[in-house]
């Protein structure tokens, strides 16, 4: 079972794909795959890192590293549409389960 991240920008064009790991947030994940993501603060104060849940964002766990201390925005049935990936992550479940999924966000870098 894999869980893989795609990074694309808000035209749909894919800026990276990568495995997803357990206990650690997106953006480390992307550095670890060689990828320069955004991030200034690194503790979800200023915003730089954050990105549009495009889809599986029951996978995507908002506060993996630590809770989130600006507003995120969510749909009508309260699922998070977007999340700061300094300190967001993947939901330990979806790592462990037997299916594949793949999670898709969308920043503009």
């Amino acid at each position: 079972m894999t869980v893989t991240i795609k990074l694309q920008k808000p035209d749909g064009s894919i800026i990276a794909t990568f495995p997803a790991e357990d206990k650690q947030n997106i953006a480390q994940m992307a550095k670890n795959n060689g990828i320069d993501f955004p991030v200034s603060c690194g503790i979800w104060s200023c915003g730089v890192c954050k990105c549009k849940i495009i889809s599986w964002n029951q996978y995507v766990q908002i506060d993996k590293i630590s809770p989130p201390m600006r507003p995120l925005e969510r749909s009508e049935d309260g699922t998070f549409q977007e999340t700061f990936a300094c300190i967001g992550g993947v939901t330990s479940e979806a790592i462990k389960d037997s299916e594949d999924h793949e999670i898709i966000l969308e920043k503009n870098m």
